[in-house]
């Protein structure tokens, strides 16, 4: 789905769906849930930990693509670093701007 290119990359699908990482001062962050992400119900990446605002993330992600699911379920706390923000944009609208996240996204 995602390049591995970690400063900054670009995914479109059927021009509906446009995902990118941009840098960030590093942060310390604790993760509540788990999530992974499925394209037409096939598992396509995850699950790996999250934070119960990547609900924000599913909602861009599933909005601009119906095709994709991001499941976000509970799980033990854990803390991780973070040095990205990931944003959407869908038919040239940003639906989400700038979450914090990891480079591995």
């Amino acid at each position: 789905m995602l390049t591995s290119n970690r400063e900054k990359f670009t995914t479109i699908m059927n021009n509906k769906l446009h995902v990118w990482l941009d840098e960030k001062p590093h942060s310390v962050e604790s993760h509540t849930a788990q999530c992974t992400l499925f394209f037409k119900d096939r598992q396509i990446w995850g699950p790996v930990g999250c934070h119960a605002n990547t609900e924000q993330l599913k909602e861009a992600i599933e909005k601009a693509d119906h095709r994709f699911a991001l499941t976000v379920e509970p799980r033990s706390k854990s803390i991780e670093g973070h040095t990205r923000y990931i944003s959407v944009k869908s038919h040239g609208k940003v639906l989400l701007d700038k979450l914090s996240t990891h480079n591995n996204m």
